[in-house]
């Protein structure tokens, strides 16, 4: 009789793993692509869109803004917590743009492939658009302890599950920026444009966010 269970037991396990392993396979087969979840369409008519949104002047230390519109592209910013964006295609293919933090006049806090790295900060000369943007409601202290949050998650792999921006054990790009306001003050720079994941260009066109260069 106890062998009988035992036997039982043991093929209770192995078809448990089995279940289980086909599971992952199938959750790894459903995975949407970037594609699927960043349309190009709807990517280019974002892109648009904030092309033709003004540039501000930056606010001050304590955070507020004196609603001066320039009609230039603004300075490049080299302040520490400024958000990042570009319209690039990576590699000229995938329609994802990216974004970044900058930690300090020259370097950026960014996620790669490789996961969260630092870069240089060149984007006026290393990409063909380049947005500047400032959030909302908060002091250019904070934004700098925005940049050290993002420079804390430094090594941590790259977040693929793009609809998945809750995690923080991995980031993809603009859901590393997203996370650091989102923790660190309850600020929202996403919009629902792509549900529940962030495009970069998304942060640019956040109504908690304002641009103050552009190129």
């Amino acid at each position: 009789m106890m062998r009988k269970i035992k036997m039982l037991i043991s093929l209770c396990l192995v078809f448990s793993f089995c279940l289980l392993g086909s599971l992952s396979v199938y959750a790894a087969d459903v995975t949407p692509s970037v594609d699927e979840v960043f349309p190009e369409e709807q990517v280019e008519a974002l892109q648009e869109k904030v092309s033709n949104l003004p540039v501000y002047s930056d606010k001050d230390e304590n955070g507020e803004f004196h609603n001066i519109v320039t009609r230039a592209t603004g300075r490049y910013p080299t302040r520490k917590g400024v958000i990042l964006v570009t319209d690039d295609k990576y590699k000229g293919v995938v329609p994802t743009g990216h974004a970044a933090i900058v930690y300090s006049s020259n370097r950026v806090v960014e996620s790669l492939e490789n996961g969260v790295v630092t870069g240089a900060n060149n984007w006026n000369t290393s990409k063909s658009t380049c947005y500047g943007v400032t959030v909302k409601g908060t002091t250019t202290s904070e934004d700098a302890a925005a940049a050290d949050w993002c420079y804390n998650q430094l090594n941590k792999p790259y977040n693929w599950i793009w609809m998945d921006k809750e995690r923080r054990d991995a980031f993809y790009c603009s859901h590393l920026v997203y996370a650091a306001f989102i923790d660190k003050y309850g600020i929202n720079i996403d919009t629902d444009a792509f549900f529940s994941a962030i495009h970069p260009s998304e942060i640019v066109d956040s109504s908690n966010t304002t641009i103050i260069y552009k190129k």
